[in-house]
């Protein structure tokens, strides 16, 4: 997988870092890569000014390994997916983007306190206007100015030297400058990930097709420290949250933006990155046991008391047997009927197959485990069909370096890839 950091913008706001501004409690950015490390129980305020010099250079030497890597010119082949036909974009309109995004950027890397989520939601939705903006305009290369045949090569040369070089701003070059802001306002230590941020960060970095951060923000969003202000006055202190907390989980339908994003990109070790950092994670099986399972458990265990009550009103209306023993037997037989029903829905639900198609359980997981992981098997069902073949007579005879480390991380996680008794012809 590409190691993700910060670009070199990253830093600019850090290096003035005054006193009413805290950098964040992380040392490193390598930090954001390894989620089986637990977060820092201290709170960080403003005054550690050698710890935040020593991280802002860690992370500038890092920014710098992810601009070499992440800067690839990009083909744009795909369609696009708002309706809007296709236009030109002039070079001026490209010059007063860019300088849009770094002002919009500096409104928030340079907030003397914390920033509102309105504020951040703002710039992303202008981030996101203009990312549709480029990727509806025509995929051509700007035309150049050549010089005059007549103008020799040393009057060119003195005529440079002369003349300060003024770079034009490309289609490319704004869609990292896209790119790299808006992950910086997301690293940025007093800024607050909220769910809206989260999926608005996303949509932007879909239609950029850029999507080496996701692991990073989803972590980020998980362990990021939550910021607040001090009682003291131009200070801002951090509290350390609980990464396991079901409201830090991601919503699924980010998730599965990000991993088909992430597929689309052709990087296995991306999407496989992805998936843990969204499906895998014990706060998203709380938060899938919070919407879906609740209920009904509360229901289940509401029953004996509600059985006993109406078993109590039936005695009542009978006079064949003493009414103790008529509440107990029409108690038993209502205990009997709702155990068994909620038995047999709970093997059929947890069991159900229909929606598997090359990635299954191993036997011997658990039924519960079946159904609160549901959606990682089902992400990796997906990434396999991916990059496997197209035609279903020759699943199977995949091969290679990413195939088998594939089946493996499968087999790893209790999974299996194209099960040979599950397969065509092979009953």
């Amino acid at each position: 997988m590409k190691a993700f950091a910060a670009p070199r913008t990253i830093c600019q706001s850090c290096r003035q870092t005054s006193t009413r501004q805290a950098a964040a409690p992380w040392t490193s950015p390598s930090r954001l890569f390894q989620q089986s490390r637990p977060v820092s129980s201290t709170s960080t305020r403003t005054g550690a000014h050698s710890k935040s010099t020593r991280s802002t250079a860690a992370l500038n030497r890092q920014s710098r390994r992810w601009l070499a890597s992440s800067a690839v010119p990009i083909e744009d082949t795909s369609t696009t997916p708002t309706d809007l036909p296709p236009s030109d974009i002039s070079q001026q309109d490209l010059a007063d983007y860019n300088a849009r995004v770094h002002k919009l950027a500096k409104t928030i890397l340079d907030h003397p306190g914390v920033p509102t989520e309105d504020h951040l939601v703002n710039v992303l939705t202008d981030y996101n206007l203009m990312a549709q903006r480029l990727v509806n305009t025509k995929h051509g290369q700007q035309k150049r100015t050549t010089t005059p045949p007549e103008k020799t090569a040393t009057s060119a040369l003195l005529s440079n030297l002369d003349a300060p070089s003024k770079p034009s701003v490309t289609r490319l070059r704004l869609i990292e400058s896209l790119t790299a802001k808006a992950f910086d306002m997301l690293l940025y230590g007093p800024v607050f990930i909220t769910p809206r941020i989260l999926q608005l960060y996303i949509d932007l970095q879909c239609l950029l097709k850029r999507p080496e951060s996701f692991p990073a923000v989803f972590t980020l969003y998980r362990e990021k420290p939550v910021p607040r202000p001090s009682s003291e006055a131009g200070l801002i202190a951090y509290d350390n949250p609980n990464p396991d907390k079901p409201a830090t989980a991601v919503q699924p339908a980010v998730a599965d933006m990000a991993i088909d994003a992430a597929i689309a990109s052709r990087d296995l070790a991306l999407a496989l990155a992805t998936i843990e950092a969204t499906y895998c994670t014990t706060a998203y099986k709380r938060s899938k046991f919070l919407r879906s399972a609740l209920f009904p458990l509360t229901g289940f265990l509401c029953a004996p008391p509600a059985a006993y009550t109406l078993a109590t009103r039936f005695s009542d209306y009978q006079n064949t047997m003493d009414p103790a023993m008529a509440t107990n037997i029409a108690m038993a037989a209502m205990m009997t009927y709702t155990v068994c029903v909620g038995s047999i829905g709970y093997v059929a639900l947890t069991t159900a197959n229909d929606q598997m198609v090359r990635v299954t359980w191993a036997p011997g997981v658990p039924l519960w485990e079946r159904w609160v992981r549901e959606e990682e098997r089902a992400a990796l069902d997906k990434l396999s069909q991916a990059w496997g073949f197209a035609s279903t007579e020759k699943w199977g005879e995949e091969e290679g370096e990413e195939w088998d480390f594939l089946k493996e991380f499968c087999g790893l996680r209790g999974l299996m890839l194209d099960r040979v008794e599950l397969m065509d012809g092979m009953e």
